[in-house]
């Protein structure tokens, strides 16, 4: 029996998905620190503990790292755990549930990688097409959520994908747990009603 067969991953595998973390890891710390342009691939190997060229190798740039923070995002937020969940859903509510709760995760676990796709967007073109990218796997999924709540019978309107992502912004959280001070968790139940009434219940037509 091979090592995929039984399941084990391979030392050197291992060895090498914890280099890819460091690294990641590494460069989080540092574009929060410094900033993306005031952060070069050398400061992040070294920072890292590895050669420069193991950064080229496996993310190709600096601004393939910063893709590579998109994909430590959804693991860290707990997105990967919750898609699973929501295979063995097939109630509505259940799903808006965890919608609203993926959202809270996102801007609580990982709001520093999403201040940074933020502000730095209009200023280098290297994160606003890594900000476009994450947008664009953020609509993909939440679609998917969409199509899955149809999947249970109810009725849901023909922009149901566009209100919800609009309602899940990142200036939505920031303008009532940043702005007006209230609780994760308060944000967390307002999402669920709200997306619960507009997406069940009613949706204004649009056109």
């Amino acid at each position: 029996m091979s090592a995929e067969q039984s399941g084990v991953v391979p030392l050197r595998e291992r060895r090498e998905q914890l280099t890819l973390r460091t690294i990641l890891t590494t460069a989080r710390r540092l574009f929060a620190e410094g900033g993306y342009t005031g952060t070069s691939v050398r400061s992040i190997a070294r920072e890292a503990g590895v050669v420069p060229q193991t950064i080229y190798s496996h993310f190709g740039s600096k601004a393939g790292v910063l893709r590579g923070l998109i994909d430590l995002l959804e693991e860290e937020a707990g997105l990967l755990d919750l898609r699973a969940e929501s295979e063995n859903l097939d109630d509505a509510m259940e799903l808006i549930e965890l919608m609203a709760r993926g959202s809270r995760q996102v801007r609580e676990r990982c709001g520093d990688i999403l201040a940074l796709l933020h502000s730095g967007a209009s200023i280098d073109a290297e994160i606003a097409n890594a900000r476009a990218d994450a947008m664009q796997r953020n609509r993909i999924a939440i679609d998917v959520m969409i199509v899955k709540i149809r999947e249970t019978g109810q009725h849901v309107g023909a922009h149901g994908t566009d209100v919800a992502v609009a309602l899940m912004t990142d200036d939505v959280y920031h303008s009532l747990v940043t702005e007006a001070g209230w609780k994760p968790a308060e944000y967390e139940q307002w999402l669920t009603n709200t997306l619960a009434l507009l997406l069940l219940e009613s949706e204004p037509e649009v056109g």
